[in-house]
């Protein structure tokens, strides 16, 4: 986004500049030049730039999320009879949220032991009887099913037994919890939710533009809720637009051991695409060409004018940052709306005219 204004702004301050030059006559000898293809000299302000390696970054905006939130759910039925820890708390992997009543649980889990015990000696039974001859394959497979039904039915009580205790299934925060000491908790219904803030995610939509040469794990600087900056990697980048901005989703992972970062803040992104030499320029030394492409006049070896198209990569305090020019540019900062390409001129550095040589 922030890109598409900063050329929509320079394409602004470049059509001003070139709407009031207009109102400036141009001496009748430089008209005559042009039309005539003649060299004739003007006098412009120049300075050398150089371009210096210049980190391209993004700005985006978007907001923290919790990189995972989860709703707690009993695995089996019961009354809830101990609620240890209340929304807000800070919890541990394995700690206890909700407590369900023993009920029959524990005669249930008795009664499946002597099931199996049954069914391990009626087979073993079986399988000697087959041995002499006195049993048929029929109900030995019928003895099988049952010893196997049996050792089901004995882990599904042990199941039931230890689903009394619903656990926090990793290190987190409790963001609610909506049942009370004494309800009736069916299978899954939500003991609690747990949220995960550590790392804490910032997320937001980037253009295809800005996407550049985003990488993941790549450094990103994050400013959230206008609070100082955080260090922050990214995690995931999106491989399909939204359908309906289609803008590309990005995820930065930014520490929070101390969980004082909170879910949902507005923040602020500045993604690394990486580095390009650039030139640091004023805006108003920029033109558009009869075909309305964005660049600037130089001067070149020879003391001619040239017009050369630019690429804007971005805009600061100082000048926009923009690739296109060569190396060692020698610059026209005044001057350049009065003469065309082509045109030999006399070129006179800024230094020369500050110091009134």
């Amino acid at each position: 986004m922030k890109s598409t204004y900063t050329v929509a702004i320079v394409t602004a301050i470049v059509l001003i500049t070139w709407l009031i030059s207009g109102q400036i006559e141009a001496p009748e000898v430089a008209d005559d030049a042009e039309t005539s293809g003649v060299d004739t000299l003007g006098r412009v302000q120049t300075r050398i730039s150089k371009a210096v390696p210049y980190v391209v970054q993004v700005r985006a905006t978007g907001e923290t999320e919790a990189k995972r939130t989860v709703k707690v759910r009993a695995e089996s039925s019961g009354r809830v009879i101990s609620l240890p820890i209340e929304k807000g708390v800070r919890v541990s992997k394995g700690d206890l949220l909700c407590k369900l009543a023993l009920d029959d649980r524990k005669i249930k889990l008795e009664k499946a032991k002597s099931q199996l015990r049954h069914a391990k000696l009626e087979h073993q039974g079986l399988k000697k009887l087959r041995q002499q001859g006195f049993q048929g394959e029929v109900k030995i497979a019928a003895a099988e099913v049952n010893l196997i039904n049996a050792q089901a039915n004995l882990k599904l009580q042990e199941l039931n037994l230890a689903h009394r205790d619903i656990i926090a299934p990793f290190d987190g925060l409790v963001q609610s919890r909506p049942v009370n000491t004494g309800d009736f908790l069916q299978q899954g219904l939500v003991c609690a939710d747990v949220l995960d803030p550590d790392p804490m995610l910032v997320v937001a939509h980037v253009t295809q533009q800005e996407l550049g040469d985003l990488t993941l794990a790549g450094a990103a600087d994050v400013r959230i809720d206008n609070r100082a900056v955080r260090q922050g990697s990214v995690s995931f980048i999106s491989h399909a637009a939204d359908a309906v901005t289609r803008t590309y989703r990005v995820e930065v992972e930014v520490p929070n051991d101390d969980y004082s970062i909170r879910d949902g803040l507005s923040a602020e992104l500045i993604l690394t695409q990486g580095s390009v030499m650039a030139h640091n320029v004023s805006p108003a030394s920029l033109s558009l060409s009869d075909t309305g492409a964005i660049g600037a006049k130089i001067v070149n070896n020879n003391d001619l004018v040239e017009f050369v198209e630019v690429e804007l990569v971005s805009d600061t305090a100082t000048g926009v940052w923009l690739t296109g020019l060569p190396p060692n540019a020698k610059l026209i900062t005044v001057g350049q709306e009065l003469v065309f390409s082509g045109q030999r001129v006399i070129a006179v550095p800024e230094t020369t005219l500050a110091t009134g040589n």
